[in-house]
Order: C-alpha cells, then sequence, then structure tokens
C-alpha cells in the first residue's frame, strides 16, 4: 500500500525546509489562514509542473464562502480539441499545526465537493496519519495529498530557482496575489 508513515512526513528539525515550514505557519497566522489559500494553488500549480501537465489557477473562493473548496484550477491535457480535454481542480487548503495529522472530515469534505471526471487537492501544513491515507486509498477518491513537508520542499526549489533568500518576502508577493484571484 502506498501509505507514507508520519515520521517520514516531518522534516529534519533544523533544517531548512523546517525553517521554510515555521516561517509559512507564523506568516498565516488564525487571523488570516485563508490567505494561505494562494500559496496552496501555487504549490499545487508546481506540482503539476513538475509532471509537463498545463495547470492554470483560475480563482481562490472568499473566506466563509468556499463550500469546503478553497482554490479551482484546471488541468489541460492532450493537445487539440480531439485529443484533449480539461480536467477541473478543486483544492482545499488548511494551514495547521505542524505536529497534530490533519482530520479526515477536512478531506471527506473536500471529496464531496468533487463531481466526476473532476479531481481534487489537498494541501496542508501538517501531516496525514495513515488511517486518512488509507481512506482516500481505499476508496479511491481523486485526491492529491500535499503535505506540510512537500509544501516546504516545493517552496525551497522554488526560491532557489528564483535566487530569493527571504521567505518573507516570497509569502508576501504569493500574498498579493491572493488579492487578484
Amino acid at each position: 500500500m502506498l501509505v507514507v508513515k508520519a515520521n517520514e512526513q516531518m522534516l529534519k528539525a533544523g533544517s531548512k525546509e523546517e525553517k521554510i515550514l515555521k516561517a509559512i505557519k507564523k506568516f498565516y497566522p488564525r487571523t488570516k489562514e485563508e490567505r494561505f489559500e494562494a500559496l496552496a494553488s501555487f504549490a499545487t500549480e508546481r506540482i503539476f509542473q513538475e509532471t509537463g501537465v498545463k495547470y492554470s489557477p483560475e480563482w481562490i473562493n472568499p473566506k466563509g464562502a468556499d463550500g469546503g473548496v478553497d482554490f479551482v484550477g484546471r488541468l489541460e491535457l492532450g493537445r487539440d480539441l480531439l485529443a484533449g480535454t480539461k480536467v477541473i481542480v478543486l483544492g482545499q487548503a488548511k494551514c495547521k499545526e505542524l505536529e497534530k495529522p490533519t482530520s479526515g472530515s477536512d478531506i471527506a469534505r473536500l471529496v464531496a465537493r468533487l463531481q466526476r471526471g473532476w479531481i481534487g487537492v489537498f494541501v496542508t501544513t501538517s501531516y496525514y496519519s495513515d488511517s486518512v491515507q488509507k481512506e482516500v486509498l481505499a476508496d479511491r477518491y481523486p485526491v492529491i495529498l500535499i503535505n506540510g513537508k512537500k509544501l516546504a520542499e516545493i517552496i525551497s526549489a522554488y526560491m532557489h530557482e528564483q535566487g530569493e533568500k527571504d521567505i518573507n518576502k516570497f509569502l508576501t508577493g504569493i500574498d498579493c496575489k491572493y488579492e487578484d484571484m
């Protein structure tokens, strides 16, 4: 089975990625956690870019009006009208405590919003317990799980590519995009 143990989802103490994840959590305190959605959308875009699939972020839902969907994007598969299709991507973002696993009820809420042919992406600063992963796998939910470790690795790699050294400057730039979406 494709379950990643909790300890394998944790970052090494003092690592560059752990510092990035802690900075993310500090940047998005409880009073503005909903703005984490722009970073989650960015990370989703980067995940798909790694695989060569064209992903377009579409919008971020306003706080309180999301109904279990924080951001929406679109995948474009294939090369032309006859040999291609567009797939809707619904995203959920949770800026949680780093040491507590993400709740299965949060993921179930996202899954409940999916329609036939759509996929979900769940991005968290936390990690996924064995039982949550097993449930997603057993029920064959079309959901991609991005844990805090992967999020930090994505951000670290992007910042390195861009020559950006200041995590707060990077996050401020992403946060500004929240207003534009």
